[in-house]
């Protein structure tokens, strides 16, 4: 690769690098367009996001909905958000009394490990860095099994026994699992192997599956059938990403009536704003309009992989489809924080995976977008692929 041709792009102020402890390298998380328009003295809007994973081709649905959806601000809200559960146990087909709704899964997340208070936890890598943060604050010990690449990181028979073979009394599995991709062809032997005595599952990526064989076997009454017995069962799930409004704070935990009454007795009251309710129901009662927006952006999914496989930086057999993202592993010896910071100077935000708990090094994600947005960012990463950074 030639390092010496700088004429394009055109350089930048380039980040600090992070050099915080644990806590500080776990709380890196995609979406932080304010935090690197701070940095380099920018607008957001002179950013282009492809960290957050949202539903980007259904934007324009959830702007319209917003508008169309007036703030109830002279009352308190409704702490047991009623309406909500009522239309998301609709959906999920299961009892109202199985439904909490929070502030976010990442508010969700650290009530449930409040209210657990686990031993140790089995975490299936790679995983969302929020839950091995939760225990780096409360000092939990847990342990991050991960599947290699090679494997397309689903399980097999190694990874498979030293789950059976885990002491941890929780597991939490993501499925369809960001970033690596996989929604396990194997899941249900996957629960067989599950012995600890409670199993959360991150379904957050689950509504981009629609209209594909694993949609209906990522679910809390899927998983059901399978849970060993005497396991009790949680699933989490997001509105950010499918409904694309990470600024609305909003999700769900699915599981047993005793467990999520007892979730319920620690919550925070109205922690969950009645605009942020309303727009649930917004979303849920839209839902065919936004599952339409699907056929699109898994074309340029496909077209962006393609693209992706081509370029002389990244391993071909490591460039993975996810539900609404690209992951994609570079090369030995190149370096994901840099092509990060090569992009970022070009106003391209990617995630760099190496922060992801049981990630290995060198990957990167990035987002589908619209077809234009997507061209910039194939046009500067075949220019880095051919020049190096």
């Amino acid at each position: 690769m030639n390092t010496s041709d700088n004429s394009f792009p055109p350089s930048g102020p380039r980040p600090a690098a992070n050099a915080g402890g644990n806590l500080d390298l776990l709380s890196l998380h995609g979406g932080d367009i304010l935090a690197q328009a701070r940095k380099y003295g920018r607008r957001a809007a002179d950013f282009i996001d492809f960290s957050s994973n949202t539903h980007v081709f259904a934007e324009d649905v959830t702007a319209r909905l917003i508008r169309e959806t007036p703030v109830a601000y002279a009352i308190y809200p409704d702490s047991d958000c009623t309406a909500l559960v009522g239309a998301i146990s609709a959906h999920e087909e299961l009892d109202p009394g199985r439904v909490l709704v929070g502030n976010g899964s990442a508010d969700l997340i650290w009530l449930f490990m409040t209210a657990m208070a686990p031993r140790k936890v089995l975490l299936l890598g790679p995983m969302f860095s929020e839950y091995a943060r939760v225990c780096v604050a409360f000092g939990i010990p847990y342990e991050v099994i991960t599947p290699p690449p090679e494997q397309e990181f689903i399980c097999g028979s190694s990874e498979l026994r030293r789950i059976w073979d885990s002491d941890a009394d929780l597991a939490v599995v993501c499925c369809p699992n960001n970033p690596a991709a996989v929604a396990y062809p194997n899941i249900q032997e996957l629960f067989g192997v599950l012995r600890v005595p409670r199993v959360l599952v991150d379904n957050t990526y689950r509504e981009f599956l629609w209209g594909e064989p694993e949609y209906s076997q990522n679910s809390y009454v899927a998983y059901s059938k399978w849970v060993r017995s005497g396991v009790a069962l949680f699933t989490m799930n997001s509105f950010t990403k499918f409904y694309a409004c990470p600024g609305i704070r909003l999700g769900y935990l699915l599981g047993g009536e005793s467990q999520i009454r007892r979730l319920a007795r620690i919550r925070p009251p109205w922690s969950v704003s009645s605009f942020a309710q309303d727009m649930g129901l917004a979303f849920l009662a839209n839902m065919a309009e936004y599952r339409e927006r699907l056929a699109p952006m898994r074309m340029e999914r496909v077209d962006m992989a393609r693209q992706t496989r081509r370029m002389e930086c990244f391993n071909p057999d490591f460039v993975f489809e996810g539900p609404s993202f690209i992951t994609a592993g570079l090369l030995p010896g190149l370096s994901s924080a840099s092509l990060r910071e090569k992009l970022l100077e070009q106003g391209l935000i990617v995630r760099d995976c190496d922060s992801i708990p049981g990630m290995p090094s060198g990957f990167i994600r990035f987002q589908v977008r619209f077809h234009r947005d997507n061209e910039l960012l194939m046009k500067s990463l075949g220019w880095y692929a051919e020049r190096g950074w």
